[in-house]
């Protein structure tokens, strides 16, 4: 048992050992609060979720992606009409849209031989805006 008492203590004096160096925005000492990271550890997302959402980001992380989010934030769009507001050709703007289709962020229906493209869900438009405020230092709504 005074092996253990040992060790606990040591791991202790570990934690509060001051650090060799001194780095900006970082602790000076080695202090654990684990109540925190307990309550924290819980609190995080699935693996699988994780990546699911680092893979929304990525595809988020394209300049045409953007543009096209931002187009159809306005209203619904054809590829031709989407192509033309792009300055893109079709089949560019085309490759673009399967692959926000394939993460779920667009969807589109037919009418006639028109394709009409439409966001899924509006939390990409709330992303968006959040993203151009926090760029350009305006405030939020409310």
């Amino acid at each position: 048992m005074a092996t253990t008492t040992t060790a606990q203590q040591a791991t202790k004096e570990r934690k509060r050992t001051a650090a060799s160096e001194s780095v900006e925005g970082c602790c000076e000492v080695f202090y654990v609060d684990e109540d925190r990271v307990g309550r924290v550890r819980d609190a995080m997302l699935s693996d699988d979720l994780v990546e699911q959402v680092a893979d929304t980001f990525k595809v988020l992380a394209h300049p045409t992606r953007v543009r096209i989010l931002r187009a159809l934030a306005k209203e619904e769009l054809c590829v031709c009409d989407l192509a033309q507001v792009l300055g893109l050709s079709i089949s560019a703007t085309s490759h673009q849209l399967r692959t926000m289709r394939t993460m779920k962020l667009v969807r589109y229906r037919m009418d006639g031989k028109l394709a009409y493209y439409s966001l899924r869900d509006p939390f990409v438009v709330a992303l968006l805006e959040d993203g151009v405020r926090h760029l350009t230092g305006e405030e939020g709504p409310g």
